[in-house]
């Protein structure tokens, strides 16, 4: 088994090495997956000065510039990422998925032959049919694009499975049925007290692409609260209290009384908001929006008692396209599979409607179609289920600005829109299998 190396192990190896590329590289990139910006500048100032003739340089700052909604230095980048290797996957989706429309007939025209380099490695061929196939997708050839969608997801699929990532859907079954059985009303009869400080977390919940990215942007508009991002202190401190407790993830809890749990849920509590302060993430909400968080649910709802749950839902026809055509950076299998995504789905249902039935309140959920159709209404009672006070700034979500790491950059940035509802039409043939909600 491979050891990734920490953030701080190769900042140490970078100043053993100030010109190693590759050493900087990794550092580079594992800023971005952090999702620190402030020392990822910091550090693209030297990687400009010393390897400016290597791609990766460029590739980066085109990332940093993506996330930060700045189109024209990203395009720069990528551009300048594209002359120093011509056939750079990485690049070519970029340019694409920044603004399929800013780019030139040369550059479509190359993409197109690269289609048909076996040569090139799995990562640059995955990047370039799923440029391929989005390209084609705007043009209206849906079956070609649907063809270079498969091709791509087919290799990203078997280059996971390569490194022994596959999906276990009996694993995820097993999961499921203990939820279900541990997590009971009995279990919530005796919250913790509050933690007397005067910042409420906001989970908002639900598969990838189901929306949930736009009601965080919705919700961090607000001047009293703060977006925290795909945030993974919800597990991570879930985790550390299992195993003090000695407890595996399919074991259920001590009984609510247990003066044992109480006291490791206060660690776990303590141990999350000092993970929210580290990171600057200090008002009166602040919303963490990580999807996984959908499956501890009921932990997060011991710990916060009165925190807000918000679950997004969506066309799963819709959810389905929008997840199989998105080119994910960090992902699981599943997502390249849609027969696979049918049972997440579904067992993703069955666990928030029992969700449903046994967090004591504020829960709520928010159907994608129905905000963007009608975002007038529907956002302040969105509002009103989170117990958050109304303002007026919530109703322009795309002027919040503030970086953004996921798929959904683009959109964040633009004022709520329903052009994407039905995008998944055209290629209806292929979606049979999900049964609309």
């Amino acid at each position: 088994m491979s050891i990734v190396p920490s953030r701080r192990a190769l900042q140490q190896e970078a100043s053993r090495q100030p010109h190693d590329p590759d050493i900087h590289e990794r550092l580079a990139r594992i800023l971005l997956a952090e999702q620190d910006l402030a020392a990822l500048s910091a550090l693209q100032a030297l990687l400009d000065d010393r390897f400016a003739g290597h791609p990766f340089t460029h590739l980066v700052a085109g990332h940093a510039s993506k996330a930060r909604g700045d189109v024209d230095a990203a395009l720069r980048r990528y551009r300048r990422a594209l002359v120093l290797q011509p056939d750079s996957g990485e690049a070519l989706y970029n340019l694409v998925d920044l603004d399929d429309t800013r780019v030139s007939e040369a550059e479509q025209r190359h993409i197109a032959e690269l289609t048909g380099r076996r040569e090139l490695s799995a990562a640059d061929r995955i990047n370039i049919h799923f440029a391929r196939a989005r390209l084609l997708e705007r043009s209206g050839s849906a079956d070609a694009a649907f063809s270079h969608y498969q091709a791509a997801n087919d290799l990203a699929r078997a280059t996971l499975a390569e490194h022994g990532i596959r999906y276990d859907a009996e694993a995820a079954e097993r999961q499921l049925e203990a939820d279900l059985g541990n997590w009971q009303p009995d279990v919530f009869e005796a919250p913790l007290p509050p933690s007397g400080i005067d910042l409420t977390p906001v989970f908002v919940i639900g598969l990838p692409r189901s929306g949930t990215t736009l009601v965080e942007q919705i919700l961090a508009s607000h001047p009293q609260a703060c977006a925290g991002g795909e945030l993974t202190l919800g597990p991570e401190v879930e985790h550390a209290c299992r195993q003090r407790l000695g407890l595996g993830p399919g074991d259920p809890l001590p009984a609510p009384a247990d003066s044992r749990l109480r006291a490791e849920l206060e660690r776990a509590r303590e141990r999350y908001l000092d993970g929210l302060f580290e990171r600057g993430l200090d008002a009166r909400w602040v919303v963490d929006k990580l999807p996984a968080n959908a499956r501890i649910a009921g932990f997060l709802r011991l710990l916060f008692p009165g925190a807000p749950i918000v679950h997004c839902r969506r066309d799963p026809r819709a959810l389905a396209w929008s997840l199989y055509t998105a080119n994910f950076a960090a992902h699981e299998a599943w997502y390249h599979d849609l027969d696979a995504m049918v049972g997440v789905f579904r067992r993703h249902n069955r666990l928030l409607a029992h969700w449903r039935g046994v967090l004591p309140p504020p829960f709520t959920e928010i159907t994608y179609e129905a905000l963007v159709r009608a975002p007038g209404s529907r956002i302040p009672e969105l509002l009103a289920a989170c117990e958050i006070p109304f303002d007026p700034a919530v109703l322009k979500p795309e002027a919040l600005e503030r970086p953004v790491f996921t798929a959904s950059h683009a959109q964040v940035r633009q004022a709520i829109h329903s052009n994407a509802i039905a995008r998944w039409r055209p290629h209806e043939r292929h979606l049979g299998q999900f049964d609309p909600q």
